[in-house]
């Protein structure tokens, strides 16, 4: 009996589902919402081995290509993977590894070497980014430099063959001073423009190291020498104090200084002269000693630029030029004796910026101003009599050769140098910015290969 009265009931439910399946058909999904594009990711930063160095404009960021580089992308919400590591794995090259911190974090590992790309152009930037985002694609610029040493007597003979050339796989800013051993270099480099570091670097082994903290905390907050002196260490003259350590730039030990100081060393390398910007104030630094001797009287602005030249005549005579008023007067130069600092001869109408061979002067007349972004500034050399033997270059940067027989600038609006007899004024034009001079009397030019 139970048999025969479940097969109705059976046969009932199936034919009450299939007319209602009849009477309302399922409806098929939207046409609209199945063409619609999914969501694109929302990129919120890029930055460069530290999240707080953000990239925001195509083409910013220049840095080292000597060592592995971490870019990160931060993201609004977790992207999918599929839609973002296509993209970065077309710009970076191989060898490159992508990693997904958090969900919200893309960081790609990418090995030394060249420039590469970032390309986030199927992403979009967030509107909660805390930093515009122009565009999602990046150049990331790694250059190489080439550094070579030139003998002045060779390029005025008519020889443009470097000496000796390195090439170097940082982004150099300025090379600060080569160590006595001739292969060491001091560097100024790093993440621009967000960040910049001291190196020693051994431009034989390619090899870099860092100075102690004082050292580095110059090349952020600003430094008017470093250089090695004759017994090897290494001496930093910061904005109101000195250091000095080892020949490595370890163990560094603090000097007296003045607020706002300038710097020159003395010919033998012995002494300093210090001039202060914020106070017009002078004195004399022996680093061997540590002992500051201040130079009676003061020593006044030509603009707000400063413009007050030191230099030495030899380790017993020191010239400072200044203005005779604050921001005001005519130029005006004096010549002091450094081991009393009594003034043994002034003049007035111009500048000594430095005394070269054979006696000939490196002279400049400023036009004094209280509020000029770029004072007139004429510079040129002269013989004993005054008679001038060549005009200079404005706004350049000048670099007299150790022996002072030659005197090489740069223009680095040109990528172009220039180093000049200082007898007869003959120049010779060579490729790339002249940085300093090795303690040899070569000439260190940097151009980017």
């Amino acid at each position: 009996m139970s048999i025969v009265t479940r097969r109705p009931l059976a046969f009932v439910s199936v034919a009450l589902l299939l007319a209602a399946c009849d009477a309302a058909p399922i409806a098929p999904p939207s046409l609209s919402a199945s063409l619609a594009p999914p969501a694109r990711a929302q990129v919120e930063r890029v930055w460069i081995d530290d999240p707080m160095y953000w990239v925001q404009l195509p083409n910013e960021m220049v840095v080292d290509g000597d060592r592995e580089l971490v870019v990160g992308v931060d993201f609004a919400e977790p992207p999918r993977h599929g839609d973002i590591e296509p993209a970065l794995r077309s710009g970076v090259p191989n060898g490159s590894v992508i990693e997904w911190p958090t969900d919200r974090r893309a960081t790609v590992r990418v090995p030394p070497g060249g420039p590469f790309d970032v390309d986030l152009s199927g992403a979009e930037p967030a509107a909660t980014a805390r930093v515009p985002l122009t565009s999602l694609r990046f150049r990331i610029d790694r250059p190489t430099y080439e550094v070579a040493l030139y003998r002045p007597t060779d390029l005025l003979a008519g020889s443009l063959a470097p000496v000796r050339t390195w090439s170097v796989h940082l982004a150099i800013q300025h090379v600060v001073s080569f160590a006595p051993d001739g292969h060491r270099v001091l560097v100024y480099h790093g993440i621009l423009p967000r960040r910049s570091d001291f190196s020693l670097l051994d431009l034989d082994s390619g090899r870099k190291s860092a100075l102690a903290d004082p050292f580095m905390h110059m090349a952020r907050d600003g430094t008017s020498l470093m250089d090695w002196l004759p017994d090897g260490r290494l001496l930093g003259v910061a904005h109101a104090t000195s250091f000095i350590g080892d020949g490595d730039g370890q163990r560094p030990a603090e000097l007296p200084g003045l607020l706002g100081q300038g710097a020159m060393l003395s010919p033998s390398g012995r002494l300093v002269a210090l001039w202060s910007y914020a106070h017009g104030t002078a004195a004399i630094l022996d680093p061997a000693t540590g002992k500051l001797s201040p130079i009676p009287g003061t020593f006044q602005r030509c603009t707000v630029g400063g413009i007050v030249a030191l230099s030495w005549i030899d380790d017993d005579r020191l010239v400072i030029s200044d203005c005779t008023v604050d921001l005001a007067g005519s130029p005006r130069t004096r010549v002091l004796s450094a081991r009393t600092g009594a003034t043994l001869e002034t003049r007035f109408g111009d500048q000594l910026v430095a005394t070269l061979a054979g006696g000939v002067e490196w002279r400049t007349r400023v036009e004094p101003a209280a509020a000029m972004s770029s004072p007139r500034v004429d510079a040129w050399l002269a013989d004993r009599a005054g008679k001038v033997i060549a005009t200079l270059v404005a706004n350049a940067r000048y670099l007299p050769a150790p022996d002072r027989g030659a005197l090489a600038y740069a223009d680095p609006d040109q990528r172009r140098s220039a180093i000049i007899d200082v007898q007869t004024g003959r120049r010779v034009e060579i490729v790339g910015e002249a940085m300093t001079w090795t303690k040899q009397g070569e000439l260190a030019v940097v151009r980017r290969l």
